[in-house]
């Protein structure tokens, strides 16, 4: 059975469907040091710390990588 609960986005507050497939979850484990270099998997994996949109996270790739101009407010 699939979670049906509903978080805040990181980024952009509005709710994420965590169960829905495409949703993100940031989480902190262990990744072993491979000679190809990546992983494949974190081992002992944390419960997820904030979960976020997909759209979002392309979005904020976009933005540290300096395709996508970031808008700022003082309000």
């Amino acid at each position: 059975m699939r979670d049906t609960r509903k978080v805040p986005c990181y980024f952009c507050g509005d709710l994420v469907k965590i169960g829905e497939i495409g949703a993100y979850r940031k989480v902190s484990g262990w990744a072993q040091v491979r000679e190809q270099g990546g992983s494949n998997s974190l081992a002992f994996m944390s419960t997820p710390e904030a979960w976020a949109h997909a759209s979002c996270i392309d979005r904020e790739k976009q933005v540290k990588s300096g395709r996508f101009k970031q808008e700022e407010t003082l309000f």
